[in-house]
């Protein structure tokens, strides 16, 4: 009970001094006493890092029943909205896109909260009346040092989102606090942006072990991010490197064998990396996974992958008329969903018939219902989905047969009522090993050592069953559809596409909902919201191009 109460009270605490909504730029003053309180020791320190992680974990919660960060997978070339819930409905046509976007506002101002409690972690901890709980002056460095480390990396991965999503975006670099809050921002260049991310997870990658306590980020993951990061600053080189070193570290390893509670089940290595997602349960691919927890825990969130990527058969019309009895029907079929976005039939095509991640235990090509609508009936009709054309794009719209991958099943493990839920309570996937593949791959081929590229490609390939590829075979489109292929919805796809400069190029190409009409190539960038804008009053605030 007294780790909950602490929790609850951090967590204010970050709300209170974070960037509340659309006051990042004109933050009133607030009293500090409880972080001068709680800020004074290393367990305080790590009661504060719960609670910044239990924030990174809600930008898989949700607003309009997506997730967050939805907003960078939305919208691309390989996801389209299908059933629409307001705020996302421009991402089908994004002339409709504007500074008032409810999606962008929200996420845009929650990132820059989660920057203010990591800026308030490392400014803290560098106060000389900190008692670090080492046992001499060498661990207690490395106490203090594994603190800030961990908190520059998630300000990293906030700066990452926003760089991608906005462009130039401000850099706030110190707590926010009565007597520190400003409203004349300027908004930084990329370039600046990208040093601070470089100074931030290289410091991470010195101070993190390349393993460390499941939910908490290591420096595997600060190497993977800064191979991403280097590409992005056109350093093969050094993306290379840094990919290698978690590669060869002996630490991970790609998964290519059956293991996990349901090895004996029908499935395969891929559905089995996403049934037994943590370092504890065999898993060695994963790099970083958000520990959740069921809703009467304090500090679990309601998560809605699940939610937001499984197709919405409920209402499809025979469902409908024969199932009554809706929570055996959803735990037939991987729980609850809106399906607000679907995967395109480009991306679906991409796979190669024998490829296991296109197989029925990773992609959801049919789904159940009781034989006669009888709720204890022992046979099932089947519907296979069939219908992935779009002649007509109109369509695509509220979709209740599209295919969709099962990565993100969650069936409620407490009560059977529950399987209606929308919400989902698990430890879910944030970052995989096969990522840090790719990104060396990409790295290599920029290199020009496509030979070695496609090694590192084969070995994800094949533990799937996809057929051998060589290096005369290595370009930027297929590392794309590669990554796709692999990550889809779990990457964020529109920092590759940015990343890459194929926004433009391939949301045309690919996305069913979208076409010349309805997209420019200064959509890459969302607009700043309008309150961020009008709220900077000592300070012009420029809003991006096009909006």
């Amino acid at each position: 009970m007294k780790k909950q109460i602490t929790v609850i009270i951090l967590l204010l605490i970050f709300l209170s001094q974070a960037c509340v909504e659309d006051e990042f730029l004109r933050e009133e003053p607030r009293d500090d006493i409880f972080a001068e309180n709680l800020f004074v020791n290393y367990d305080g320190f790590a009661n504060g890092l719960n609670a910044m992680y239990a924030n990174v974990r809600e930008q898989l919660d949700g607003t309009e029943t997506v997730n967050r960060d939805a907003l960078f997978q939305i919208g691309t070339d390989n996801v389209f909205i299908n059933n629409g819930a307001g705020a996302t409905d421009p991402f089908n046509n994004y002339v409709d896109l504007n500074s008032q976007n409810d999606l962008v506002e929200v996420t845009f101002e929650r990132l820059y909260e989660i920057i203010n409690s990591t800026n308030l972690i490392i400014n803290r901890a560098e106060s000389s009346e900190v008692d670090w709980q080492g046992s001499n002056a060498e661990e207690n460095l490395a106490n203090k040092n594994e603190v800030i480390a961990q908190a520059k990396l998630v300000r990293a991965f906030c700066y990452r989102h926003l760089r991608y999503g906005w462009g130039a975006v401000p850099l706030s670099l110190n707590e926010i606090t009565g007597t520190t809050y400003r409203d004349d921002w300027e908004r930084t260049p990329v370039e600046k942006i990208q040093e601070q991310m470089e100074e931030d997870l290289l410091f991470a990658r010195d101070n993190l072990d390349m393993v460390e306590e499941t939910g908490e980020v290591n420096s595997a993951i600060a190497s993977t991010m800064l191979a991403e990061l280097y590409l992005d600053m056109d350093r093969p080189d050094d993306a290379a490197d840094e990919a290698l070193r978690v590669i060869n570290s002996g630490e991970y390893e790609l998964m290519t064998e059956r293991f996990g509670e349901n090895a004996s089940e029908p499935g395969n290595v891929f559905s089995d990396i996403f049934d037994n997602v943590i370092r504890e349960s065999g898993n060695n691919e994963v790099l970083w996974v958000l520990n959740n927890a069921y809703d009467d825990v304090v500090g679990s969130a309601g998560l809605r992958r699940k939610d937001m990527w499984q197709t919405d058969t409920r209402k499809h019309k025979i469902v409908k008329k024969r199932v009554d009895n809706t929570d055996l029907y959803h735990t037939l079929n991987g729980g609850k969903s809106n399906g607000r976005l679907s995967i395109s039939d480009s991306a679906f095509m991409w796979y190669e018939p024998f490829d296991d991640r296109y197989s029925e235990h990773c992609v959801r090509k049919y789904f159940i219902y009781p034989k006669d609508g009888d709720e204890n009936a022992t046979e099932y009709d089947t519907l296979i989905y069939t219908n992935m054309k779009y002649d007509n794009p109109d369509d695509l719209e509220n979709h209740y047969e599209w295919p969709c991958v099962r990565k993100w099943e969650y069936l409620d493990p407490y009560v059977f009522e529950n399987a209606g839920r929308s919400s989902q309570y698990d430890d879910q996937i944030y970052m995989r090993l096969a990522e840090t593949y790719l990104l060396a791959a990409e790295a290599l081929m920029k290199q020009g050592n496509n030979d070695l590229a496609a090694n590192y490609l084969n070995a994800i390939r094949a533990r799937s069953n996809a057929s051998l590829i060589s290096g005369s075979d290595v370009t930027l489109e297929f590392i794309l559809k590669e990554r796709s292929r692999e990550l889809v919805t779990e990457e964020y796809r529109k920092h590759t596409l940015v990343r890459t400069g194929k926004f433009y190029e391939w949301i045309i190409k690919y996305n069913p909902r979208v076409d010349e009409s309805k997209v420019n190539p200064f959509n890459q960038y969302f607009p700043i919201p309008q309150g961020i804008i009008d709220g900077n009053i000592g300070a012009v605030m420029e809003q991006n191009p096009g909006y």
